[in-house]
């Protein structure tokens, strides 16, 4: 016997009409509901990024700057950036200054005390603060040694003036000086917080251009320095002179042999008077200027090894491009020249793209 599968078939009632057009009716709601909420919740997030501060980067001649959040104002003044926590432009405030002079290329860090508070004494002075006394009562709180970038030595420090806490800043970087310092009110040690905060994250914050530095930058406390010590490194100064005069005299006929060696020892003496503070007797000798026309040789000689590797380069010659690259970073020896080798090494670094071949 055959088995007949037969389909229920179900006879819609006004019942269970009701009920789908009620679970439609709760389904049509609850969509409108999230829709709210998310549309809501969309906009108060979009307000809120309308309310957070806006970060503002600030292009001065000698650095770069990312204004720390919330803070209000700002002017300009030459190479001087004052930044205001408020728009009235009174404390708190950060104040960026930069100055170039043609002694700071062998111009030592000096950490005396004295030596840095008068030079923040005298930033505060041409900064003419409103509200803020000419006669300044400053008193030194402490300090310490920073390594900002590599190669560059900072000296921070913090000090109190009259009814203000401070915090600075001081660097050099080629022949520029940095001094940046800060104020604000005793009384508002939220503020005191931001600032230490942004002057311990500085170089997030603050871009200075790559410069060529002319001697590995002594630092000292010229506070310290003794009679003894005095006379001991003009000894070395006098050794490194007269190597020097040797072969400056005869770099002008010998250059391939004697150019770099007499810049070398030239640049040591200047090292040895800056570790005493008396470079500057130095740099205005003729021995100097002499110095000067031997390091322009040098880098004329510099320029011509990158002419042969961008004709290298231009010419899609990869192996000679890549063997002059290693010849100048095997010769770009002397102080401030890292610029010259790190630009050698990319284009040693260059990959020779897959449809050519290095030339034979």
């Amino acid at each position: 016997m055959q088995k007949t599968n037969f389909k229920p078939v179900f006879v819609p009632t006004v019942y269970s009409l009701r009920t789908v057009l009620w679970s439609l009716a709760l389904i049509a709601v609850f969509g409108a509901l999230l829709w709210a909420y998310l549309t809501f919740d969309a906009l108060l997030k979009a307000k809120g990024r309308l309310d957070d501060p806006v970060a503002t980067t600030v292009e001065m001649p000698l650095y770069r700057v990312l204004l720390p959040p919330q803070w209000e104002a700002y002017c300009k003044d030459g190479d001087a950036l004052t930044v205001f926590r408020r728009a009235d432009k009174e404390v708190p405030l950060i104040c960026f200054a930069a100055q170039r002079d043609a002694g700071y290329p062998y111009h030592a860090l000096d950490l005396s005390h004295a030596i840095s508070m008068t030079i923040i004494e005298d930033e505060i002075h041409d900064a003419r603060i409103a509200n803020m006394p000419d006669n300044l009562t400053m008193n030194f709180v402490g300090a310490e040694r920073l390594t900002v970038k590599p190669g560059i030595a900072a000296l921070r420090l913090l000090f109190d003036v009259n009814d203000h806490d401070g915090e600075a800043m001081i660097f050099y970087a080629g022949d520029v000086r940095y001094v940046l310092w800060a104020l604000w009110s005793d009384a508002d040690p939220d503020v005191g917080d931001e600032i230490h905060r942004f002057f311990r994250h500085l170089f997030e914050n603050l871009e200075i251009p790559e410069m060529r530095e002319s001697i590995e930058r002594p630092v000292v406390n010229s506070a310290a320095l003794t009679a003894e010590l005095n006379a001991a490194t003009h000894l070395q100064v006098e050794r490194e002179l007269a190597l020097w005069r040797l072969f400056a005299a005869r770099a002008e006929t010998e250059p391939d042999a004697a150019l770099l060696p007499a810049l070398q020892h030239y640049r040591e003496a200047l090292r040895l008077l800056s570790s005493i503070r008396q470079e500057r007797i130095a740099l205005a000798s003729d021995d100097f200027k002499l110095y000067q026309h031997l390091l322009e040789e040098r880098r004329k000689d510099v320029t011509e090894w990158f002419v042969v590797l961008d004709k290298a380069v231009a010419m899609r010659d990869w192996t000679k491009a890549r063997q002059q690259a290693k010849w100048i970073m095997d010769h770009a020896t002397l102080t401030g020249e890292r610029i010259d080798v790190r630009r050698a090494a990319d284009i040693l670094a260059t990959k020779i793209p897959s449809e050519e071949k290095p030339k034979k």
